[in-house]
């Protein structure tokens, strides 16, 4: 059985190694006996379709490229909802995640437009960015996530986030992360986000294999598992 994944703008919106998510995802569902194809699309597409698309993937850039990504997207935004609406299981990292609400402000005051379904903005500035290592919690899970943020901006309405950043190594001044819509997960940790939490990487395969009618097979992967909790770790005993 097939499954298609959808990337969008792996030229544009890759910049910290996010491209290891989605080689992550495959070599999982090519463990439970799908074949993984993946859909590549970028600005330069006139079309971008969510139709027979089993998952969807962006991850993180600079922040012109994501500034131009929004404004390729938002031709799309229609489709790109129904998909949500439908259940594909999506995954948007660092801040790409951004472009899911309803703007960000620049740090020369003008207004970049987001795709509005989500009720958060963000607001950026070029003194300096906000890095570190963060410990997010999933409230309604329980679920606690791990890795980097590195990012120009924070929540200046912080509507719908619905993680707590309940540990923050480094100079972000943020309580609240991540949205979500059905099986949508937009999240500001950059790099190979489905690695350091297995977790994750686990639940998005079950929705594939639960929407493609077939059981999911346990299948364990102790490196990953190794790693988060060895970075879980660190980071609960490191004074911040």
């Amino acid at each position: 059985m097939n499954v298609n994944i959808l990337y969008l703008y792996p030229d544009f919106m890759s910049l910290y190694g996010d491209n290891g998510n989605v080689r992550i995802l495959t070599k999982r569902l090519e463990d439970q006996g799908f074949e993984v194809s993946i859909i590549k699309r970028t600005i330069t597409d006139t079309d971008i379709s969510f139709e027979d698309v089993d998952f969807v993937y962006m991850g993180s850039g600079y922040e012109s490229n994501r500034n131009l990504t929004a404004k390729h997207l938002a031709q799309f935004k229609d489709s790109l909802i129904k998909a949500i609406d439908d259940g594909v299981p999506m995954l948007f990292t660092g801040n790409s995640y951004d472009i899911l609400g309803k703007g960000i402000t620049s740090p020369d005051g003008s207004f970049v437009e987001g795709l509005g379904i989500f009720n958060f903005t963000f607001k950026e500035q070029l003194e300096k960015r906000y890095t570190g290592d963060v410990i997010l919690k999933d409230n309604e899970t329980g679920h606690r996530y791990v890795g980097f943020v590195n990012r120009a901006g924070v929540p200046e309405i912080d509507e719908d986030l619905i993680f707590d950043a309940i540990k923050v190594i480094g100079n972000i001044p943020v309580k609240k992360d991540s949205v979500r819509r059905n099986n949508l997960l937009g999240i500001s940790l950059i790099g190979p986000v489905l690695l350091k939490n297995p977790r994750l990487a686990e639940d998005f395969v079950k929705t594939v294999c639960k929407r493609k009618g077939t059981e999911f097979k346990e299948i364990d992967y102790p490196h990953s598992i190794k790693s988060h909790a060895k970075t879980r770790k660190a980071l609960l005993e490191t004074d911040a």
